[in-house]
């Protein structure tokens, strides 16, 4: 009983709230903002890829989907790798017909996923490029199409599906994209859904877990790794409190949606 007591508290306290604190939004870079990005992609299980043989082989699992551009949005002509994750996939194809509808130009996406071979000398160790969970967008607009783009990517920063920063060398606005919340973004304003990710999103591995043992062995260009089963089912009543957690503005802050759907795993 105190137990329902208190979660009921939690949630409650939880659908006040919103996404993500309504703390000031900015385009300038940080420390902080790249630890942030990186954690989300460890917690999605993503991969970090390292060469250009293993984004082929990510593509032919499914992990990352083409990119091959439309009426409303193309790719630069330096754009090497045209794949990405699903979730960036499917947000810049709304994120290219809304600009498109918005100021009557084409959105340019000038770098998707990169392997930390091709990565350029200035990236930052923490980049989530070589995870499929970015993408950079061209930063030479109309300033009608600039006002546009910029206040669009920080409304969506501060709803908490991505993580924006204008770039300087050279001009373009660095975008990744938080998998769970943006999935829920997309469904709320009636955006097509992603294919599903071929990633569970597994809970964090202990120090020295068979979970963590198998991570470091799939690190191995071609290695297979099995589903991990799922031991212990929850009860009803657990599983309609999960639900309703993740619905809310606090579980879609956490990336909490979805984790109750069983995908095949990729373990990094």
């Amino acid at each position: 009983m105190l137990r329902n007591t208190a979660l009921t508290a939690l949630l409650l306290t939880s659908f006040a709230l919103p996404a993500r604190a309504d703390v000031g939004v900015t385009l300038r870079g940080s420390h902080e903002s790249m630890v942030r990005q990186n954690e989300i992609a460890k917690e999605n299980a993503y991969s970090f890829l390292r060469t250009p043989e293993q984004v082929k082989e990510y593509v032919a699992k499914g992990f990352l989907v083409p990119v091959a551009g439309n009426a409303d949005y193309t790719l630069a002509k330096g754009v090497s790798f045209a794949y990405t994750r699903p979730e960036v996939h499917a947000f810049i194809e709304y994120l290219g017909r809304e600009y498109r509808q918005g100021c009557g130009e084409q959105l340019v996406v000038t770098s998707l996923t990169r392997p930390e071979a091709r990565q350029p000398s200035n990236a930052s160790n923490l980049s989530v490029h070589p995870a499929g969970m970015a993408m950079d967008v061209r930063a030479k607009q109309t300033p009608k199409c600039k006002v546009w783009l910029e206040s669009t990517l920080l409304g969506l920063e501060k709803q908490g599906v991505l993580d924006v920063t204008r770039e300087v060398h050279p001009p373009h606005y660095h975008v990744a994209v938080f998998p769970g919340p943006m999935r829920a973004y997309l469904a709320k304003v009636g955006a097509p859904e992603p294919p599903a990710p071929s990633e569970a999103h597994p809970v964090v591995p202990a120090q020295g877990s068979p979970m963590q043992t198998l991570s470091r062995k799939a690190d191995q260009p071609g290695a297979l790794v099995p589903a991990m089963e799922r031991r212990h089912e929850t009860s009803g009543t657990t599983r309609m409190w999960l639900i309703l957690l993740a619905i809310s503005p606090l579980g879609m802050a956490l990336g909490l949606r979805g984790r109750g759907q069983r995908h095949p795993t990729e373990l990094d």
